[in-house]
């Protein structure tokens, strides 16, 4: 996993591929709402439409904070830290659904697997940081 870049490279372009994830699954859910769920057309309480949107909205937003951080991601992890933490704890969220409401489908298995894996993405930034703190002295 490292380069000569200490793996920077690497880290850039899993971080920003793994972000249009959100980017397109929020896009979706603010702009179809819960008909973009997978095999699921049943009709919703508007409440919950909104809140549906709403949640999207945030995933949406997730991924050009990622990107921003992508050019210095070696200095970056303060930021990375806060958004990867949200990431995580929607992870947990899903999880808790999970036990408490059945299996989701192997869509949301697959998101929930992504976000409680975010702490090792977080283990490489700062791998990347002091390998990178450690070139320039």
């Amino acid at each position: 996993m490292t380069s000569g870049d200490g793996g920077r490279r690497a880290l850039q372009i899993t971080l920003g591929t793994l972000s249009a994830i959100p980017f397109a699954s929020g896009l979706a859910g603010v702009v179809v709402g819960p008909g973009s769920l997978p095999r699921d057309r049943s009709r919703v309480e508007p409440s919950l439409d909104n809140e549906y949107r709403y949640a999207h909205a945030i995933w949406f937003a997730v991924a050009p904070l990622i990107w921003s951080t992508l050019p210095n991601v070696e200095r970056q992890a303060p930021a990375l830290r806060a958004i990867s933490g949200t990431v995580f704890l929607g992870g947990l969220a899903r999880a808790l659904s999970w036990r408490r409401t059945g299996r989701p489908h192997p869509v949301f298995i697959g998101a929930t697997a992504l976000e409680l894996g975010i702490p090792a993405l977080m283990v490489w930034q700062r791998r990347v940081a002091e390998r990178s703190a450690g070139r320039t002295r």
